[in-house]
């Protein structure tokens, strides 16, 4: 059907104000259209909208005020998903906090933000907490009027680098960023986005406000279940995953796939050339794409008709700057879906300076070459895991590798990969000659583990401090660069 476009935003003084959020819309215009599914209900919009209302009166009720900010410890549930739409919608701040954090960890993050309400189901955060279903018993209440400059949200980075930060991020952060997405991957009132990231992470919140947007339909799963998710994606229009997660689904349907999913956008971590192009044999059409808590979502993604390894084309909007083929330098990104900033820090001035390194093509797509705070220096040469770990993965004998520096005393740092095993018989000079045909000396891991499995954080990508970890403690499983591999 065709849909009306998003309503002019009233005004008032010099402060360009907005009435409602895209629910609150959607249940003006087509109250009946299906706007969420869960494994055991689905809602209208206009019975989603009555519940977010109502956890806004219920918000108010508590003593919240327009601009204070709210701590949401949020499962992927109905009550955490109007959680993340009532504040807002009141004029406060949602704070999505993880549901699978440490008691210290959600202390630290409670700590920095210091909100005046932490809605909840236990007693995990160490303050006063109220239950977050209690938001379906409050009166209906009225959206506060928001400008695009507002403060909507602050997400907390997953952390793979140092402690996680707070991201500020406004009302036009998330609009500009689900407004480029859907140039990139049209969505209307016809489709469903598979949701089963986690919505404390920007990805899955994400896919929840440009599916809103859009009038679509958000099909929410509450975990990560393999098989499940397999079929799912026979009936979905699109789906969001990480490099992790597809690894899994495609093992979980061995026979392949036959839905109408237009596009499987996959991110958080390198998606090798390898992994892409099984998933197209198997006939999901996985796009690989950019982005970051900073920029409230993807700003660069392939398209499903690119061949795997052509690289990301920049969303409208977005404006990248990176290296060369020859000479990968430092990611930086421009446009309104920048981050102001992080909480407790001033404003950015300018370009968000990223910790990616990669390089613009001639054709001005965008390749990930890795992560400047992840660079192993050994005797003066840069070494790029991301790199070698993408060579290693197009071995037949491994199914998946992390390459990572340790401490040498003769080469400032020496190159190791942790490796799983497709070939259990592989050795270690098989592996070595095959990576020397793509790999300069230097490239070559210095030392082998071999794992059972990598370990996958909260947000299922890569934990890089649990790896460090597991190969301090790999034993007999540790072989030096030449040796049997057992």
């Amino acid at each position: 059907m065709d849909r009306p476009a998003p309503g002019p935003a009233a005004t008032s003084g010099r402060r360009s104000l907005q009435s409602v959020d895209h629910i609150d819309r959607w249940n003006i215009l087509e109250p009946d259209q299906l706007a969420l599914e869960l494994p055991d209900r689905s809602l209208s919009y206009r019975e989603l909208s009555t519940l977010v209302s109502r956890g806004s009166g219920a918000l108010a009720g508590y003593g919240v005020k327009p601009g204070d900010r709210v701590a949401v410890w949020v499962k992927n549930d109905l009550p955490s998903l109007v959680a993340l739409w009532a504040v807002p919608r009141m004029g406060a701040v949602v704070v999505p906090i993880s549901s699978r954090l440490a008691h210290p960890q959600v202390t630290a993050q409670l700590d920095l933000v210091d909100p005046v309400l932490t809605l909840g189901t236990d007693a995990l955060t160490g303050r006063e907490t109220v239950a977050t279903d209690s938001l379906f018993d409050g009166r209906p209440s009225m959206p506060h009027p928001h400008a695009p400059a507002d403060l909507h949200s602050v997400f907390f980075t997953s952390g793979s680098a140092g402690e996680p930060k707070g991201v500020r991020l406004t009302w036009e952060n998330h609009e500009a960023s689900a407004a480029a997405a859907a140039e990139r991957q049209p969505v209307g009132s016809e489709d469903r986005w598979l949701a089963v990231l986690p919505l404390f992470h920007l990805g899955g919140f994400a896919v929840t406000y440009r599916m809103f947007r859009a009038g679509g339909v958000v099909a929410l799963e509450p975990e990560f279940d393999p098989e499940r998710i397999a079929g799912l994606l026979d009936e979905v229009s699109y789906a969001s995953l990480v490099t992790a997660m597809l690894r899994e689904v495609l093992a979980a349907r061995p026979e392949g796939f036959s839905g109408p999913t237009r596009a499987v956008l996959v991110g958080g971590a390198r998606v090798p050339v390898a992994l892409q192009e099984a998933a197209r044999a198997a006939g999901l059409p996985v796009v690989p794409t950019y982005g970051m808590t900073e920029t409230a979502s993807q700003v660069a993604t392939a398209l499903p008709t690119d061949s795997p390894g052509t690289g990301a084309l920049p969303l409208d909007g977005a404006e990248i700057t990176a290296g060369s083929a020859a000479a990968p330098g430092a990611i930086t990104v421009t446009g309104p879906m920048v981050s102001p900033g992080y909480w407790g820090e001033p404003d950015r001035e300018g370009e968000l300076k990223t910790r990616d390194v990669g390089y613009l093509d001639e054709a001005g797509r965008l390749h990930v070459v890795g992560r400047s705070d992840q660079v192993v220096i050994s005797g003066g040469e840069n070494i790029h895991p991301a790199e070698v770990e993408a060579v290693l993965e197009s071995l037949p004998a491994v199914k998946s590798a992390a390459a990572f520096g340790v401490p040498d005393d003769a080469w400032g740092e020496r190159l190791e990969a942790a490796v799983v095993l497709r070939d259990p018989t592989a050795t270690s000079e098989l592996i070595e000659a095959d990576l020397r045909a793509s790999l300069a000396d230097f490239k070559i891991p210095k030392r082998w583990h071999i794992v059972e499995a990598l370990p996958i954080g909260a947000t299922h990508k890569l934990d890089r401090q649990a790896l460090v970890e597991l190969v301090a403690n790999a034993g007999d499983s540790e072989r030096e660069a030449g040796s049997g591999l057992p």
